[in-house]
């Protein structure tokens, strides 16, 4: 068995990297009592493991370069009969990123596509909770022990795929979030998905590290486009010029994938709103760039307080957010 080989047998063993091989001897040196302790803790906490011989293994990962041996996880692992998509994007990102983002999660789980992401601030979260809004299956992929929830801010994401979805990682439990882990996760989000949308990105960012896995493992990339002035688009403008897919609109994302959904006309059982005028015109000056109060005082001609109330009126109705304070942008598509 590898793990009781000595160091001349594993200096040997040509698919081991020096640092696997160092960690292999560091484990090596745990007592049979650490271990059998570490095991019982897996038990204890529903901390599963699956090994790269295992037929349980996912598939998309096998034939990967530099595959995992084994996977920890918790909750389910994808099912490797549906198609899976990685959503991935900027941690810092912008209100109408975020928006996007969980857009395409709840798109892609309507379409009974897995959303595969690596549950981060930003854009990672803002995906993975539309595909739970719709009731689809994600999975989070950890730079970390899956008992561990990084961000601690995600902590409510990260009970849901616990529960409705899935947690993994290759690093073992009490694993600490360190920054040189979360590159080597990115092939796994890649490799487990048989495309990739990156929603935001800066020119150099962890995002474009997993496009550039995803591409050296055969898989599809694709880009939402942006402002060219815009810090967040700069990764993504710049994907889609060397050639990326162009993100547009789910249909024909879809399409592009050849993926194919049954189509239902659910008009009748929607509701429509219906707006007064002034605030059919407030909504009308909004839209997913943020604007502030005197800029919409400026456009509409509305005084300050017709205008907050307005502004309260369309935000009880869910129609549109205050994402920082007295900054506005529509949260929904509003029927004509």
């Amino acid at each position: 068995m590898l793990f009781h080989a000595k160091s001349k047998t594993l200096e040997h063993i040509y698919f081991m990297t020096d640092k696997e091989r160092a960690g292999l001897m560091a484990a090596q040196e745990k007592s049979e009592l650490e271990l059998e302790q570490e095991w019982e803790y897996c038990m204890k906490n529903q901390i599963e493991l699956v090994l790269w011989h295992e037929e349980a293994f996912p598939a998309k990962l096998k034939n990967i370069y530099n595959p995992p041996y084994g996977l920890f996880y918790q909750g389910r692992l994808p099912d490797h009969r549906r198609k899976a998509i990685g959503v991935v994007g900027a941690r810092n990102c912008s209100a109408y990123g975020k928006i996007v983002a969980k857009k395409i999660g709840e798109g892609l789980a309507a379409a009974g596509i897995t959303v595969i992401s690596g549950m981060a601030a930003g854009i990672d979260g803002a995906a993975q909770k539309g595909a739970l809004n719709t009731d689809g299956y994600t999975c989070g992929v950890l730079g970390c022990g899956t008992n561990i929830c990084y961000p601690a801010s995600n902590r409510e994401l990260y009970q849901q795929l616990l529960q409705k979805g899935g947690i993994l990682s290759e690093y073992p439990p009490h694993t600490r979030p360190l920054a040189m882990y979360f590159p080597q996760r990115n092939r796994i989000i890649s490799g487990l998905s048989d495309g990739v949308i990156v929603v935001e990105a800066r020119e150099r960012s962890g995002s474009l590290i997993t496009a550039d896995f995803a591409l050296e493992q055969g898989r599809d990339v694709f880009a939402v486009p942006g402002r060219i002035f815009d810090t967040f688009s700069q990764g993504t403008n710049r994907l889609i010029s060397q050639g990326a897919g162009l993100f547009l609109n789910m249909e024909d994302f879809l399409k592009e994938m050849h993926i194919f959904m049954k189509t239902e006309d659910n008009s009748a059982g929607k509701e429509k709103i219906v707006l007064e005028n002034l605030e059919r015109l407030v909504y009308s000056c909004l839209d997913l760039t943020p604007r502030n109060l005197e800029t919409l005082m400026m456009e509409t001609g509305l005084t300050l307080g017709v205008l907050i109330e307005n502004l309260e009126v369309l935000q009880q109705r869910g129609i549109i957010s205050e994402v920082y304070k007295n900054y506005y942008i529509r949260s929904d598509t509003l029927d004509s």
